[in-house]
């Protein structure tokens, strides 16, 4: 797999910009995905429905793929329009994804074929490894900076790192309670959500702080960073409190614990440029390459997602 060369940074395969982002949040419960403002505000509660237990999420270019618990990978644009409801089927209980450049990586949390295994596919569907990693129980969240691949064991209490051939180490970092989400944010650090809590950590050495953002929620569930320094955590406890998502800094600073309420199980999350900023960044992109005849290298942008050289 060729190595990918990265100078650019981007939000949701756009060029990342200090505005102009929105949130998708996947609600497991209710089988959609709402869209809301930076600011939190409410855009479209049912942006896309009618899926079976969305579980994870990945945008790159003008696409957002997302796990679901029936089985498949399903491709939509990130306007909301139904490209291929089972780009990737006949998995077991999908939960975390990845995009880089060409490749997927999905996790399969349960079995039986694969067996807790995390695959590789292509952006088209087809298939490159369906057991590209397999000495994980309960694989649930998946990252990607287009040289490693970095998954978290919830049962196990890991965040293994992989070689894009699949070799590494289950036990890169420790100390996250039942970790789930993985945010990376193009500056060596990888943030994982766990029960209690988000641990920080470096992508080089897995060296951190486990307890980088403690407050005593129950929740392993979906993380996402911005462009703007905010950190987004999903906490899908069913109890008082719960079902919101939170925002911090990503010094960890508490910013609001209710940025988003009124949530039916939210379990991942990813950003997306709001749709009038989508027309003039692609142009800006045209104009460029026209213009100066020159190719655009891009970097990890945090939301699982790097794409290839143009």
């Amino acid at each position: 797999m060729k190595k990918l060369m990265m100078s650019v940074v981007l939000a949701a395969g756009f060029l990342r910009t200090a505005q102009g982002q929105n949130l998708l949040v996947a609600n497991l419960a209710s089988g959609t995905i709402g869209e809301y403002s930076a600011s939190g505000a409410l855009i479209n509660p049912s942006f896309i429905s009618g899926l079976s237990g969305p579980a994870g999420m990945a945008v790159s270019g003008n696409y957002l793929y997302i796990t679901e618990g029936s089985g498949v990978v399903a491709k939509y644009t990130t306007s909301g329009q139904l490209v291929n409801p089972a780009l990737v089927s006949g998995l077991s209980l999908p939960a975390g994804i990845a995009v880089a450049g060409n490749d997927i990586f999905v996790a399969n949390s349960a079995g039986p074929t694969p067996t807790t295994a995390v695959g590789e596919y292509t952006i088209s569907g087809q298939t490159i490894n369906p057991a590209l990693i397999t000495d994980i129980e309960n694989p649930v969240g998946v990252a990607t900076d287009g040289n490693f691949v970095y998954v978290t064991a919830f049962s196990e209490g890991f965040v293994g790192k992989y070689s894009l051939t699949g070799a590494g180490s289950l036990t890169f970092i420790g100390g996250v309670g039942n970790p789930g989400g993985l945010a990376l944010d193009g500056q060596g650090n990888i943030y994982v959500s766990g029960i209690n809590g988000v641990g920080k950590f470096s992508t080089a050495s897995g060296i951190g702080d486990p307890n980088f953002i403690s407050g005593g929620y129950n929740s392993g569930s979906g993380i996402a960073l911005d462009g703007n320094g905010n950190l987004f955590w999903a906490d899908n406890y069913g109890g008082a409190g719960g079902n919101v998502i939170r925002e911090y800094t990503t010094s960890g600073q508490l910013e609001n614990a209710a940025f988003i309420t009124g949530l039916q199980n939210p379990i991942a999350i990813t950003i997306i440029p709001e749709p009038s900023t989508r027309f003039v960044i692609l142009m800006g992109i045209v104009l460029s390459a026209v213009c100066l005849a020159q190719q655009l290298k891009f970097s990890q942008n945090g939301n699982n997602q790097i794409d290839r050289e143009t």
